[in-house]
C-alpha cells in the first residue's frame, strides 16, 4: 500500500470519492493534508488527510471514502498538534484526521 504525501499531489487536481462523486479540486497542499474549497457537495472547506487517498491517476485523486463519509468526518480545520496542547477535544480531532501525533511516544515503548 502506498503512503501518499504532499509530493504525490498537485494544485487543481480533481478529487473524487470512493463512490465516484466529484468532491472538488485541490486548492492548497500541506504536509499532513490538502484543502478542497467548498462547493456543490460541501458547504465548507475540507482538509483531507493523505491517509484517505486510495489512488492517484494523472490529474485525479480517488479517495477511499464515500462523499457521505467525508462529510461525516467533519475535517473543517487542519490538524495542528503543536498549537492544541492541553485541548483534549482538539487533540482527539487531530488524531481522527489520520495525522501522526508528534508527541506520541508509544513507538518508544517495548
Amino acid at each position: 500500500m502506498t503512503q501518499w504525501n504532499q509530493n504525490h499531489v498537485r494544485l487543481r487536481m480533481k478529487v473524487v470519492s470512493a463512490n465516484a462523486e466529484h468532491i472538488g479540486h485541490i486548492a492548497e497542499i500541506y504536509e499532513d493534508s490538502f484543502l478542497i474549497h467548498k462547493g456543490y457537495l460541501f458547504p465548507i472547506d475540507r482538509y483531507i488527510p493523505y491517509s484517505a487517498i486510495a489512488s492517484i491517476e494523472e490529474d485525479q485523486v480517488k479517495l477511499s471514502l464515500s462523499s457521505q463519509q467525508i462529510e461525516d468526518a467533519l475535517w473543517e480545520k487542519r490538524p495542528d498538534y503543536e498549537n492544541h496542547l492541553g485541548d483534549p477535544t482538539q487533540l482527539f480531532y487531530d488524531q481522527g484526521h489520520g495525522v501522526k501525533n508528534p508527541f506520541d511516544d508509544s513507538s518508544l515503548r517495548g
